[in-house]
């Protein structure tokens, strides 16, 4: 089995583990922060502070861009669902200057999606700093919505159940790794390895995932490389590392399929996505 250059998924290991900031401003669903380091696509919540032993979370927040010469940090914020409880009233508090920002949360517990075992087993075993949900688990609670092939809702409401902030899809020869909840493609790394038998829609141990009568998502999974692709394509159309991957790798499907073409404006034009994400960075 050859394994290349996993070593540059340090930063993110590193990167484990939550960060807070005050917010500087809030101006509807947008808000700042200044902290030394993030990334696009981080994501986490707001919590305002009560008293020293009463708070409350009030609202999801993802990095929509981050400045860093001024090290400010704007950020998208949107209702939080993660602890839904219909029995207990909730506050109707809205996010205000000084409240804090938990951005990065549960960065140290992971989903892999992977196409075998071997290849599960073997990226799991060279990052221990990170705490891995076991795929089993996510092919239960697939089977309980009938969906064997996972739509990106159910990434997220496991993710959330399960307290994993980040998810890695080992792919073409590449480990992609995403937040777990926004789906920002956070980095790309080479990881050449032997693929073998595939197991779809990834490796788990039991037989099948069981599937709803009909529905999105209750086909079986039929490819996995250009389902998972177009999965992260989706969720990051102006990525500059996604562009830039597409520009030396050839794409799964792309023969079979023009999804690919709709989301980047064809590979002909592919600057375009790059010339995308520079002028929004400014």
């Amino acid at each position: 089995m050859r394994f290349f250059t996993l070593f540059f998924l340090m930063p993110f290991a590193l990167f484990a583990g939550s960060f807070s900031a005050p917010l500087l401003s809030v101006d509807g669903e947008d808000a700042t922060v200044k902290i030394k380091m993030t990334n696009k696509g981080v994501s986490g919540f707001v919590v305002r502070h009560f008293t020293k032993d009463n708070h409350a979370i009030l609202a999801n927040a993802v990095v929509a861009g981050y400045d860093k010469e001024s090290g400010i940090a704007h950020l998208k914020l949107s209702e939080y669902t993660g602890l839904r409880q219909t029995s207990l009233p909730s506050g109707r508090w809205s996010p205000e200057v000084g409240d804090e920002a938990v951005l990065g949360f549960a960065y140290s517990r992971a989903l892999l999606i992977a196409p075998t075992d071997e290849i599960y087993h073997s990226i799991t075993s060279r990052i221990p700093s990170l705490e891995w949900t076991h795929p089993d688990i996510f092919a239960t609670f697939l089977s309980y919505r009938g969906h064997p092939t996972p739509l990106k809702e159910d990434i997220n409401d496991f993710c959330t159940l399960n307290s994993a902030g980040l998810l890695y899809i080992y792919l073409q020869e590449s480990l992609f790794t995403m937040d777990c909840k926004s789906l920002t493609l956070l980095q790309i790394t080479p990881a050449q390895m032997d693929r073998g038998e595939e197991k779809l829609p990834f490796y788990y141990r039991f037989e099948t995932i069981n599937a709803a009568w009909f529905g999105e998502g209750s086909d079986h999974l039929e490819s996995y490389d250009p389902y998972y692709f177009r999965l992260i394509a989706e969720n990051n159309p102006k990525s500059v590392l996604l562009v830039n991957y597409a520009k030396k790798n050839s794409i799964p499907g792309q023969e079979s399929s023009s999804w690919f073409d709709g989301l980047f404006d064809g590979f002909d034009n592919i600057e375009v996505g790059l010339e995308a994400e520079e002028e929004e960075e400014k």
